[in-house]
């Protein structure tokens, strides 16, 4: 019987409007078709034990891979957040959509899950769209 390794499924390339995470092979449906290709294996063939373990291996090896993604996701918002907050009280100068510039203090921030925003006065601005950063 022919064994096809993990790597083929955890490899593909994610569908658009999808994410890779969502597409992979997670362990569950990873041992329903080992579990499968166990009970339908051919006797005078047998599935190769080191290849089994092969996908075992891959599949921890993607397990882990997507535990530090986890975390260093964490450790970006919590970073992003501190230095959102850092600005509070600090002038900013901000280029704005229409070709002219905004100078003020930044009063507060929105950490949004897209786009991190300032808030100057009135005016919500991105962060992405600041120039200058003056220390008070």
């Amino acid at each position: 019987m022919q064994v096809n390794s993990v790597s083929s499924a955890v490899n593909t390339p994610a569908k658009a409007g999808g994410t890779a995470a969502a597409n992979a092979m997670d362990s569950a449906q990873f041992m329903q078709i080992l579990m499968a290709q166990l009970t339908h294996q051919n006797p005078l063939e047998p599935m190769d034990n080191n290849e089994m373990m092969s996908q075992f291996s891959q599949l921890n090896s993607l397990q882990e891979l997507r535990d530090i993604h986890t975390a260093m996701d964490k450790v970006s918002v919590s970073n992003q957040t501190a230095y959102l907050a850092s600005l509070i009280g600090k002038t900013v100068k901000v280029s704005r959509p229409d070709g002219k510039f905004l100078e003020g203090v930044v009063d507060g921030v929105l950490a949004g899950k897209d786009t991190p925003q300032l808030r100057i006065g009135t005016e919500i601005v991105d962060l992405s769209d600041v120039l200058e950063i003056k220390g008070e």
